[in-house]
């Protein structure tokens, strides 16, 4: 399937027409999460993007999302957080759902330490986010690691101070009791 799409950009950009930015995303999310980055198809995925910025076609925040999924879905995170950086860096915000990409990819992985560090560094890495957002991915991977985890403990917390009224960061990863 992969292979025929590819003819088809090929075929488009022969033929004198301009792929467009929905054909482009089209591509990148077939590559990138239709079940392709199981079989190390994100190197694909990346060269599309590429070839879309080379063509003057400017990445939109669902291109980056995109990518961004596919890279959590494979537990690629200094790809995750290298792709995040080249957003904030060329004024492409990521938005909650990319954060919570991220961190649903952290949970999925059983990457819980990774998934702190993670919420630690937002703030390093993008000054924009704001405190109800933050405060609204530490409850979103508290909640979700919380449902993947019966018994079990506190064994780590992040906080942040408060910033204002009830803007409380904290996160809590319960960690299955040993056996």
């Amino acid at each position: 399937m992969y292979i025929r799409a590819q003819e088809m950009l090929d075929l488009i950009q022969k033929s004198g027409l301009q792929p467009d930015l929905i054909t482009y995303n089209s591509l990148i999310d077939m590559y990138a999460t239709a079940g392709f980055c199981r079989k190390g198809l994100m190197n694909d995925a990346t060269r599309i993007l590429s070839e879309m910025t080379i063509h003057g076609i400017r990445p939109c925040i669902i291109t980056f999302n995109t990518i961004v999924a596919g890279y959590a879905r494979k537990g690629c995170f200094t790809e995750v957080n290298d792709v995040i950086s080249y957003m904030i860096k060329n004024n492409c915000r990521p938005c909650e759902l990319t954060y919570r990409t991220v961190g649903d990819g952290y949970r999925k992985a059983e990457k819980y330490d990774e998934a702190i560090d993670f919420v630690s560094e937002i703030r390093k890495m993008d000054n924009s986010f704001d405190e109800p957002s933050l405060q609204r991915l530490a409850s979103y991977i508290r909640a979700t690691m919380n449902s993947r985890t019966e018994g079990g403990s506190v064994r780590y917390m992040v906080s942040r101070p408060k910033d204002g009224p009830g803007m409380d960061t904290s996160l809590y990863v319960y960690m299955p009791d040993p056996l």
